[in-house]
């Protein structure tokens, strides 16, 4: 839950804040290599799969993260499932690294649990604390997940705009569409005519930038900034990683038209028969998948969480939302990342994990979530949850993370 930023009138401090802001989000993306990939579940339902990558930040962090526990893995971020209430403030804070002057801030329309991470200032006389959003769904079922999109150029915040037209900071806006946006159809229809998402006032160190997965029960897009111009996609394919751009990848997938879900017999045409029997022929299982990319790459992730998806739908449709969240479990675990895993581009982006993993079910209003260290799942049923608005009210959040390795000794229960 975002706290009320505090009147900042010296525009010095204000603008030395955020240039520090710049810089942890910089961190934040230094290496973010998020996946999201779409089950299909009885009824016409979607489980939304995603994962989150990132380096650790160590303790030289611009500003400091506190009031949490540290992570269960020792390491990366204490991210924390929060509950916003409808009529709460936010953007305020965030919305410094895109406008050093003008910060904008503004009052959800609707209730949504997300994964935040908090921030404060590290200036006395700046009682800010700044919240980040990465990924969420709220009570009309939309939701939302944001990764890292280097070649983002967002909209010119100078620029002439017509009357009526909101601008959001590029770092504010998983959570603007978490409290002002109900459908898919609403954003396409009435929000985006009316939409400007603005970059940061300065380049961001490491040019990491955003874009997002936007879904609800009945459609899935993807929304874009490339060259200053707003793309929206129709995410028929059901998968999402980072760079390049969606298209790049959609384009991509054909060069892995080889691949099959049926058992290798293109030696049968060419068999000869030789000391060792007939050849040539499939020795063992898997090779239907030969030439499936296993790298931690975004293109190879993309292709590996599409192709897997697609020949488990076609043998083993799920037949039960268990069978569903099931085969989403696993297809996340194909692009789960062990930290030491992944060289790191500098010893300032920390060595890359899979800080937590989301499961999202528009439909039935359900949000499951599980950290870096545990297997073990926890589920929010957003209909349970009392979103009113509530003066005064405190704020309801619990680390993704709950110290555990969610290993349960049944040593008693053989006794």
């Amino acid at each position: 839950s975002t706290s009320p930023a505090a009147p900042i009138n010296n525009r010095s401090s204000m603008r030395a804040f955020s240039s520090r802001l710049l810089v942890v989000l910089a961190r934040l993306c230094a290496a973010l290599a998020c996946s999201t990939v779409h089950v299909p579940a009885p009824g016409n339902a979607t489980v939304i799969a995603r994962t989150m990558e990132l380096g650790s930040l160590g303790g030289e962090a611009a500003l400091s993260f506190r009031g949490f526990p540290a992570p269960s893995s020792g390491s990366g971020l204490a991210w924390r499932v929060a509950v916003h209430r409808r009529g709460e403030e936010v953007g305020k804070a965030i919305s410094l690294v895109c406008d050093a002057i003008t910060h904008t801030s503004w009052s959800t329309k609707l209730g949504y649990v997300s994964v935040d991470v908090a921030a404060q200032s590290p200036f006395p006389k700046l009682n800010v604390t700044v919240n980040l959003a990465s990924d969420g769904i709220n009570e009309a079922g939309l939701t939302v997940s944001e990764h890292t999109l280097r070649q983002s150029v967002y909209a010119d915040a100078a620029a002439p705009a017509p009357a009526g037209t909101s601008r959001v900071c590029f770092a504010a806006f998983t959570a603007w569409l978490l409290g002002n946006v109900a459908t898919v159809r609403e954003l396409r229809e009435e929000v985006l005519p009316r939409l400007r998402v603005v970059g940061p006032v300065v380049p961001l160190p490491s040019g990491d930038l955003l874009h997002w997965t936007i879904d609800d029960e009945r459609e899935h897009v993807v929304l874009e900034y490339l060259d200053g111009e707003m793309r929206l996609h129709n995410n028929t394919v059901g998968a999402f990683t980072n760079d390049p751009d969606f298209t790049w990848h959609l384009r991509n997938l054909n060069n892995f038209a080889n691949l099959s879900p049926d058992w290798p017999k293109g030696g049968e045409r060419i068999t000869v028969q030789s000391e060792v029997g007939a050849l040539p022929h499939a020795v063992g299982h898997g090779f239907n998948l030969l030439g499936l990319p296993g790298d931690a790459s975004p293109p190879s992730r993309f292709v590996r969480l599409f192709f897997q998806r697609q020949y488990a739908v076609l043998r083993a449709p799920p037949a039960s939302l268990n069978e569903s969240l099931s085969l989403a479990i696993g297809l996340l675990s194909s692009v789960f990342i062990s930290q030491g895993t992944v060289a790191s581009a500098s010893p300032a982006a920390g060595l890359e994990l899979t800080q937590y993993s989301v499961l999202k079910l528009p439909a039935a209003r359900q949000f499951l979530f599980r950290d870096y260290a545990s297997p073990r799942w926890r589920r929010v049923r957003l209909g349970e949850l009392d979103f009113a608005p509530r003066a005064g009210a405190s704020a309801r959040s619990l680390p993704v993370g709950d110290g555990t390795l969610g290993v349960e000794d049944v040593t008693a229960k053989l006794g």
